[in-house]
């Protein structure tokens, strides 16, 4: 890491500053949510819907079971053989069996279906809901018209399941209701999808909020430039010129104190290497503040780009009585202005003073709380 970087993150964090800096970007944070609620939505639909599973049909059908009297007799181990007859054994034992489904894909093979066993095996699941008495048989396929054909061919295998099943413990089985064929019912977690990328997203809003301003080496109030560089800061300009009177009269009393009397000074605005005009700018802004009543020292201020873009101006700056830098409120050039300071004082150009310039007096008021 860059040591100036690092000297920047190592400052005494200026806490009001920062949390008016912090309030300025709050907007991001809603905004981050928003395309972050679109995105996860988006990606939901897009894994589930267009990329996602083939949808299934499915179809349910509910049976009595009447069992034979033998069932209820208690056998060595203390049970009986009702208790076999249970969720787990329907779907794990007795419809993989040769006595259900494989004669349900036999049915189905007699009537010309083009459905294949292990097909069958995959379509079909059955539950106990409670009474050992009842029996939902759910059929599940990506095809409409299979789903009916495999339920009419359980429901015809189980007309004649209690005579071919080996164990004879269930005497009849008859069907109390046929659910029509819809579509697989599948949670629909798209809000879900919706929340989490909005928090995602606000948490990352905050994180690059709080990873920015932890690299960010701009200078926002006089004080905070005057702990950095150990220069007096004379005062703060507004893009137009335009301050109050508390801000107007403690630029004009610094300016009278420390830069007055400069016969031959120049005003150098940090940002200028590639735009000579930003410090012309800067410098006929601190003219109209100060005033017709400071024209003739004022006058006295030359505007010059960052020296080292001009190699004449090495020597001019040697030969000055000295300089005042303008250094731009909230403009990520804090190494550059540290660099321009390192010059100046190579050249033995004394450093008059720094004006914060193109500042956001609002930002300044609140601050200081005027």
């Amino acid at each position: 890491m860059d040591r100036n970087k690092n000297k920047y993150m190592e400052e005494t964090l200026d806490l009001k500053s920062f949390y008016l800096r912090l309030i300025k970007k709050l907007w991001l944070i809603p905004v981050m949510a928003l395309i972050g609620a679109l995105i996860g939505g988006c990606i939901y639909y897009l894994v589930t819907v267009i990329f996602g599973p083939e949808r299934c049909f499915e179809a349910q059908t509910s049976f009595y079971l009447t069992y034979s009297p033998d069932a209820y007799l208690t056998n060595e181990s203390g049970g009986t053989m009702i208790d076999y007859y249970n969720s787990y054994s329907w779907s794990k034992l007795i419809l993989p069996s040769h006595d259900v489904l494989e004669e349900t894909a036999k049915i189905l093979k007699d009537e010309g279906c083009d459905i294949t066993e292990e097909e069958v095996k995959n379509s079909v699941s059955a539950d106990v809901p409670s009474d050992y008495r009842f029996l939902v048989i759910t059929v599940k396929n990506a095809d409409k018209d299979k789903v009916n054909k495999i339920t009419d061919a359980i429901i015809k295998d189980f007309e004649i399941f209690p005579s071919i099943s080996v164990m004879h413990a269930v005497d009849t089985i008859s069907v109390i209701s046929r659910s029509d064929v819809y579509p697989e019912k599948v949670d629909n977690r798209i809000l879900t999808a919706f929340i989490f990328g909005a928090v995602v997203a606000a948490l990352l809003a905050v994180l690059i909020i709080l990873l920015l301003d932890a690299f960010d080496d701009s200078v926002y109030v006089p004080e905070e430039c005057e702990r950095r560089y150990g220069i007096p800061v004379l005062g703060v300009l507004s893009s137009k010129g335009e301050i109050c009177d508390m801000l107007k009269n403690e630029l004009t009393a610094a300016y009278e104190k420390y830069a007055s009397k400069a016969e031959k000074a120049y005003f150098i605005s940090t940002d200028s290497l590639e735009d000579y005009e930003r410090s012309v700018k800067d410098l006929d802004v601190l003219k109209n503040v100060l005033g017709n009543g400071r024209s003739e020292s004022v006058s006295k201020l030359t505007p010059m780009e960052v020296p080292g873009k001009v190699l004449e101006n090495y020597r001019k700056i040697g030969e000055s009585d000295g300089v005042i830098l303008g250094v731009p409120m909230g403009k990520k050039n804090g190494c550059m202005t540290e660099h321009v300071i390192s010059q100046l004082k190579k050249h033995d150009c004394p450093i008059l003073g720094i004006v914060i310039a193109r500042a956001d007096e609002k930002f300044i008021k609140k601050y200081y709380g005027v």
